[in-house]
């Protein structure tokens, strides 16, 4: 498993890892079944488990090798190029997240803006109101001074 699952993405060298593991221990259990089966599979294979280079067999095994290389090769490739753009997925999230926090700061700064605007508005309303009031008062204590002959007649009883 060595070098080829070196140049799988880690989760495929898991899964191979995992199915490797998995036909070993079905070779295991079926060897300890014990040596009847063994001598089973014995009889049932050929003198010679490698065919010669001659036979058709061999030329399909070879053919089969030329095809599974060549789809590993295109494979690797694939996996090339997804990487890469794993990798410019990868730089676009970061930009990403780091302009939202930009975001969120200009708007935890803006809601801090907003509080204050709203407060000092408050308190505005509040001047005006006591000020319209006041204003009213003057007013009203002016039209008295005009309307009321006493007090116009008396200076002592004029309000400033």
């Amino acid at each position: 498993m060595g070098l080829t699952t070196s140049l799988l993405p880690p989760a495929t060298q898991i899964d191979a890892l995992g199915i490797h593991r998995r036909e070993q221990d079905c070779a295991i259990a079926l060897l300890s079944s014990g040596p009847l089966f063994v001598s089973q599979v014995a009889a049932l294979e050929p003198a010679s488990a490698t065919p010669s280079p001659e036979s058709e067999e061999w030329k399909n095994i070879q053919n089969t090798i030329v095809t599974l290389r060549e789809e590993i090769k295109k494979l690797r490739s694939e996996n090339l190029e997804m990487a890469g753009g794993l990798e410019v997925a990868e730089a676009s999230l970061e930009a990403l997240c780091s302009h939202v926090l930009s975001l969120k700061e200009a708007n935890a700064t803006q809601t801090d803006d907003i509080k204050t605007l709203r407060a000092e508005l408050i308190e505005a309303d509040v001047k005006y109101d006591r000020l319209v009031m006041d204003s009213n008062a003057e007013r009203a204590a002016l039209r008295v001074q005009v309307l009321d002959p006493e007090v116009r007649s008396d200076p002592c009883l004029i309000v400033d």
